[in-house]
């Protein structure tokens, strides 16, 4: 049982990092994206110097009671500001995951993972995943997961 809830926290822990993004912006209006939107969006990009170009943030717990009438509580947060007073990276990332488990008789297991980061200028992208199981007679799971932007 351990090795398939390590086995999941791995996978949970692992998409989001491989979700990557690609592409790029045309100059000259083909493609979809009129010049008027390619302007503006070089205009929020030159406003924006001297910032952070991109913040990734990653909050991960794992929290277990495994033995009878065991009892487990985790608190986990995060917060992130976009740096200087008024400055916002251009893309914003932030994993919140988490595995909770209460695997014996009358054990409780309790998780808590908060995050709030900066919203991106062009981009703000949350991924938040968790694993919550309660296995054996009386036995209690409760996992709160929240990922939330400032802006």
């Amino acid at each position: 049982m351990l090795r398939v809830s390590l086995t999941t926290l791995a996978l949970l822990a692992a998409l989001p990092a491989a979700a990557q993004e690609q592409g790029g912006m045309q100059m000259q209006g083909r493609g979809g994206m009129p010049m008027a939107k390619s302007l503006v969006t070089l205009d929020q990009i030159q406003a924006n110097r001297g910032c952070p170009m991109s913040m990734t943030t990653v909050t991960a717990g794992v929290n277990k009671a495994f033995g009878t009438g065991s009892s487990s509580q985790q608190q986990l947060g995060t917060t992130r500001s976009g740096g200087s007073s008024g400055c916002r990276p251009l893309v914003s990332t932030q994993v919140v995951t988490g595995a909770n488990l209460a695997l014996g008789r009358g054990s409780s297991a309790g998780q808590t993972i908060t995050s709030q980061g900066p919203g991106g200028v062009l981009s703000t992208n949350l991924y938040t995943r968790g694993y919550n199981l309660g296995y054996g007679p009386l036995s209690s799971a409760n996992q709160h997961l929240l990922n939330t932007t400032g802006r």
